[in-house]
């Protein structure tokens, strides 16, 4: 397409997954592509290009050489960016409220349709990554509290106590491992898994730190459950 053609009511879809072994999870190239698809489809929206990128969600927009492509289509012939999720935007809130505030990229920022929730204003997207943000620390502190009671608890637990508290560690040890195969599927290592899980509020299920060797332990027994 020509630099100034300008088609109504279209959209650029925007894919991105941060590794090969994320791409073939549920949150692969293709499943997003065929969500922004169909969503595009149901608004009655043109697609006029389509791209796709392997980049941590962590790297600046600006920075990342497919978006940039994507982004500039998008400007120059009047259309919305769409991606499947916000996450795959970007998992950093100031990425988020840089682009919907139009800080990053001022007067030259395409509309940005997330398509699990196309309906949402620009504001909406902004506020969402920001309680999705706030959510993730509520957790956190909600299980270290947790297991801070438990712990003081532990003296006078009977049987049956004993068998509740087991329930809540083995809970609270399944929420660090989801956590840390998504950081794994990100491409970290495991001892930038233990460094987030901590700073995260994340526990073992004794109320203590994560360490590289027990995180892959953990993941370990987890696949093979699974």
């Amino acid at each position: 397409m020509s630099k100034n053609v300008r088609i109504d009511n279209s959209v650029v879809i925007y894919c991105r997954v941060s590794t090969d072994a994320q791409d073939k999870s549920g949150l692969g190239l293709e499943a997003q592509l065929q969500l922004c698809r169909e969503v595009a489809a149901r608004l009655g929206k043109v697609v006029i290009g389509e791209f796709r990128e392997q980049v941590s969600g962590k790297v600046d927009p600006k920075l990342r050489p497919v978006f940039e492509d994507a982004r500039k289509l998008a400007f120059n012939s009047g259309a919305s960016m769409m991606v499947a999720r916000l996450d795959r935007f970007s998992r950093e809130v100031y990425h988020v409220s840089g682009y919907t505030q139009k800080y990053l990229y001022g007067r030259e920022t395409p509309d940005l349709i997330v398509a699990e929730s196309p309906s949402m204003s620009q504001l909406e997207i902004y506020i969402k990554a920001m309680i999705s943000e706030e959510e993730r620390k509520l957790i956190a502190k909600r299980t270290r509290d947790a297991l801070a009671i438990l712990k003081e608890r532990g003296a006078q637990l009977g049987k049956a106590g004993r068998e509740v508290a087991h329930a809540k560690y083995q809970e609270v040890n399944e929420s660090s491992v989801l956590r840390a195969i998504e950081l794994r599927a990100e491409g970290y290592s495991y001892a930038r898994i233990a460094d987030f899980l901590n700073q995260e509020g994340f526990t073992t299920s004794k109320g203590g730190a994560w360490y590289p060797a027990e995180i892959r332990k953990r993941m370990l027994v987890h696949q093979s459950k699974n």
